[in-house]
């Protein structure tokens, strides 16, 4: 392999071929060189630094960097530059400097950089600072190299990194030419902050969302009626979405540590989050803990505001959703309702902690069973209650997470669960839409039925009402007609999306890939990537089947016709 880049572990530095013109502004003796060479038929390298911190983190940290060739960096899992280059000006390379405090954690941190190089090689060099009890220190370290191009998931701090070779230093400093120039301004980690949202939320095009939370949350994808009723209200909107959600999981990431402590589950779930770089984060936590014998409110506020702090560091705005209530169950089954005071406790904890942030809470809480009700009786009119919405007054059914969907979709978007409405006067002919538009009207000649075409504004399960007034009728009758204008179409294709990229962040056989025994089986985790093209183009499809598209109905009027 031919020797492609360098880059030094303190102080700006020099590193390639005959494109190694860097001039360190600071003392170059106090730098650690480095040369690296590119993966085998790759004109890149890639480079993770672990910095073993104190059990603090620090009061003030700067991380500084520069290249001659394109750059991309990360600290903690967050990205700070994504193939940037670094103009050089009158004899200077200008570097960049993040404050990246926000991203520090105690104990372990990660930093990561990939350098695009040319031919004939590239520069490459970082800086951090420390500050601590009001004293700055310089903080240097070990590297370590990728042998090949690393999978998916590399930059991340929780990475097995075993198999990459240690970086040593060279003991020779490289020829010197331009001069780097370090900036005092910083920069914050949050590049593309987005403004926080507001309740109503409005998804805007572009938006990128994840859905946080445990086991609501990641069944919610064995129906998709959730994403579905979302979605359906996006028109031609560019909305993508991705299901985080872990079952039993909790704001301290139990479930998510696999083989490994909490801890390492609640690094793996805040990085995750960041590689996805999202947009709005929809967090929904407070059930499993409230069930938790030993937990309290106040150790959840802590621990979930400290999760929400970490993600507002990145720049990711948050939307808070508490728990919902749970049902009661048929004997011999024990009542899951007997938990829903103290689930009520944990949802206003929820509640406090996004108020005291300024962030959305959509309250899921109160009256969410009266709510639930009045959906099923509206999708359901043969079945009354809460029939058929939960398995055990706690899971809920394909046909509670309907329910619940138009439910969410209320509190979070404003949009209303009711049905579209029809207004039919028989006597005129004259056929007018609510929340659905009307095209081709055409009455039999006895008036006894109508057919047309309806659009209704936004794709859900719920049906259209046709109201339909007679002569001689005080009140118009009303007839629910379920007109499919596509909401089936786009369910289907957000199930099979949801199943690509379930298995593409959590194949069954991860600690083969990614894990502990990925000396087994880890060559074949560069596969992971390759779901990435099939899911675009699923996203594709479902960014076209979001639209309601026109339906013929045909309506009886039989009952109401005049004699």
């Amino acid at each position: 392999m031919r020797p492609v880049t360098s880059f030094c572990i303190l102080l700006l530095a020099v590193f390639g071929a005959s494109n190694s013109n860097v001039v360190v502004a600071h003392d170059p003796s106090q730098a650690q060189w480095f040369s690296v060479a590119a993966a085998e038929g790759k004109s890149a390298a890639w480079g993770r630094w672990a910095v073993d911190g104190s059990g603090t983190v620090p009061e003030a940290a700067t991380l500084a960097i520069a290249s001659d060739s394109r750059c991309s960096l990360y600290v903690n899992g967050q990205r700070l530059l994504k193939y940037d280059v670094f103009p050089a000006a009158d004899g200077q390379v200008s570097a960049r400097v993040f404050d990246v405090q926000p991203l520090l954690r105690p104990g372990r941190n990660m930093v990561a950089v990939e350098v695009q190089g040319e031919a004939a090689g590239a520069t490459f060099g970082v800086l951090l600072k420390l500050v601590r009890s009001g004293q700055s220190q310089v903080v240097g370290g070990p590297w370590k190299q990728a042998p090949a191009p690393p999978p998916v998931g590399w930059e991340q701090t929780d990475f097995n990194d075993r198999d990459w070779k240690e970086l040593k230093a060279v003991s020779q400093t490289p020829p010197l030419a331009a001069t780097v120039r370090i900036p005092e301004k910083t920069e914050s980690p949050a590049l593309k902050r987005t403004a926080r949202r507001s309740l109503p939320f409005e998804f805007q095009d572009g938006d990128h969302v994840v859905l946080v939370g445990a086991t609501f949350v990641e069944r919610a994808q064995l129906s998709e009626h959730l994403e579905s009723v979302l979605a359906g209200t996006l028109g031609n909107r560019r909305v993508t979405f991705r299901n985080l959600g872990w079952s039993a999981d909790t704001v301290f990431a139990e479930s998510r540590g696999i083989f490994d402590a909490p801890a390492v589950g609640y690094l793996r779930m805040v990085e995750h989050i960041r590689a996805e770089e999202p947009t709005a984060a929809i967090l929904c936590y407070g059930q499993n803990e409230a069930l938790l014998a030993g937990m309290n409110p106040e150790q959840f506020s802590r621990q979930f505001g400290q999760f929400i702090d970490e993600l507002l560091a990145s720049g990711i705005p948050c939307v808070v959703v508490s728990p919902h209530q749970l049902f009661p169950a048929k004997p011999p089954i024990p009542s899951p309702a007997r938990f829903n005071p103290r689930i009520r406790l944990f949802g206003e904890a929820a509640g406090s902690v996004a108020q005291s942030r300024q962030l959305p809470f959509v309250d899921l809480f109160s009256d969410f069973n009266s709510s639930m009700q009045s959906v099923n009786a509206v999708l359901h009119p043969d079945r009354q209650g809460l029939d058929g919405l939960a398995d055990n007054g706690m899971h809920l059914t394909e046909q509670g997470y309907a329910c619940a969907a138009l439910v969410i979709r209320e509190r979070l978007l404003g949009i209303a669960a009711n049905p579209a409405v029809l207004q039919i006067n028989v006597p005129s002919g004259q056929v007018e839409g609510q929340g659905v538009e009307v095209a081709d009207v055409n009455f039999s000649d006895d008036r006894r039925q109508v057919t047309l075409k309806v659009r209704p504004a936004t794709l859900s399960p719920l049906p259209i009402a046709a109201q339909i007034s007679v002569a001689g009728s005080e009140k118009p009758a009303t007839a629910l007609v379920f007109a499919d204008s596509g909401y089936s179409a786009l369910r289907q294709l957000i199930l099979k999306k949801n199943e690509l990229y379930f298995h593409r962040w959590r194949p069954q056989n991860v600690t083969y890939l990614f894990g502990f025994r990925k000396h087994e089986q880890g060559n074949n985790a560069a596969d992971i990537a390759r779901f990435d093209p099939f899911i675009r183009e699923v996203e594709q499809q479902i960014q076209q089947a979001q639209q309601p598209q026109w339906t013929t109905v045909t309506i009886s009027l039989s009952a109401t016709a005049p004699k």
